[in-house]
């Protein structure tokens, strides 16, 4: 009988789950993108390797999504001789009280439910598909993996805001960070890449897609990162603002806009979508190439940020052993790679044009031979290193 883990990872518009074996191999993969016009659509391979491909326009919400998606994963378990012996969840925010994995207890639910205040848009969808998973496998164990966690290390001087302490009884405003499971696999996979154990690299980790950050690590260790108390902080992304004046929100709302425009305006409505009507870079690039002056401007704009960030982390780190590119962006985009590094061979970052162009499956390396810092594209992998944290305890 073959011994897998589960994999659930709950977006605010799609689910991705993966099955993994022991040794950390794919053996299946269902994702559901859910909640638009397009409805429901659910698309991956079964164990046997044959493609799965749904369509229902009339079902739009996660609770649809996920009781498609996890009656599939009942089906395939019972009908392949599979033994789950656990599952693990990606869930977004743990507070200042979660600096690890934990297994998922009515204890730690509860105090996971807790922090609804600090992630409102994305834990409370963690936890239902914790909640569903547990009604089908009920007698299998389920672990939470906390995409802040990683940044629990970030010192007070880098992660507090500079305002009174103990201004809300419901939250601790802190610079808590996100993407930490995509940073801590980048850190990993670059030990890996350089033959350096993690505690011996010093990186900057840019995770560019719809959403957006950088980090600094030392020592294998987060200190800094781009987003703050909540993801809308730092880097323009595909919809957020990013770092903003706040005398701006306060203006708005002097004006009469209610603090549910204001968060559909900075969080739904900015980003690159604010600067030229569309939150794709793909649409973007394209348009920047028929001559687009609105698309020209936010790619422009975008890497500017980027750029000024790099040169900050460059500062605090003193030494820096590789930067790193991942996400949809950071990894399938050479022209946004190009641009971020454009002039920053003074900071020891040089990139081989000849190498960024080259597009693969598999991590690169697409570093100048003069450049002081390699840089690498590493392929994001937050499924697998969900995985690899489960299967990491002890049995």
């Amino acid at each position: 009988m073959n011994r897998c883990v589960l994999i659930i990872n709950v977006g605010s518009t799609s689910v991705k789950t993966c099955l993994f074996d022991v040794d950390l191999q794919t053996k299946a993969v269902i994702n559901a993108d859910y909640g638009s016009d397009a409805g429901l659509v659910i698309e991956g391979t079964t164990i046997q390797g044959n493609v799965v491909s749904r369509h229902d326009n009339s079902t739009h919400d996660i609770n649809a999504a996920l009781t498609v998606v996890l009656e599939i994963w009942r089906q395939t378990i019972a009908e392949n001789n599979v033994l789950l012996f656990a599952i693990g969840h990606r869930i977004v925010h743990g507070g200042s009280g979660f600096k690890t994995i934990a297994a998922l207890s009515q204890d730690v639910l509860n105090r996971i439910a807790e922090l609804d205040n600090y992630a409102p848009l994305h834990n409370p969808l963690n936890l239902l598909g914790v909640i569903m998973a547990g009604k089908i496998f009920s007698d299998v164990a389920q672990y939470a993996v906390f995409d802040t966690a990683f940044h629990r290390s970030i010192p007070d001087y880098a992660g507090r805001y500079a305002i009174p302490d103990n201004m809300s009884d419901k939250v601790d405003f802190y610079r808590y960070g996100f993407h930490g499971i995509s940073c801590q696999h980048s850190v990993r996979t670059a030990s890996e890449l350089l033959g350096v154990e993690p505690s011996g690299l010093n990186l900057i980790i840019l995770h560019l897609g719809g959403g957006a950050s950088i980090s600094a690590v030392r020592a294998g260790v987060s200190i800094d990162t781009s987003m703050g108390f909540s993801p809308t902080e730092g880097l323009i992304m595909a919809t957020r603002c990013g770092d903003l004046d706040p005398m701006i929100a306060i203006t708005l709302q002097r004006e009469g806009r209610s603090i549910e425009q204001l968060d559909q305006l900075l969080s739904h409505k900015s980003g690159l979508l604010g600067i030229c009507g569309d939150a794709d870079m793909r649409v973007i690039l394209q348009k920047a190439e028929q001559g687009d002056a609105t698309a020209k401007l936010a790619i422009d704009m975008f890497c500017y940020r980027v750029r000024k960030y790099i040169g900050a982390y460059c500062a605090v780190l003193e030494d820096v052993d590789a930067l790193i590119f991942t996400g949809g962006i950071g990894e399938h985009a050479p022209l946004i790679r190009h641009k971020i590094l454009q002039g920053l061979n003074k900071l020891g970052l040089m990139i081989d044009p000849e190498a960024n162009q080259r597009q693969t499956n598999i991590n690169n390396d697409i570093s100048h031979q003069d450049s002081h810092a390699r840089i690498l594209v590493i392929h994001a992998e937050e499924e697998r290193e969900i995985a690899r944290l489960v299967l990491s305890l002890p049995a």
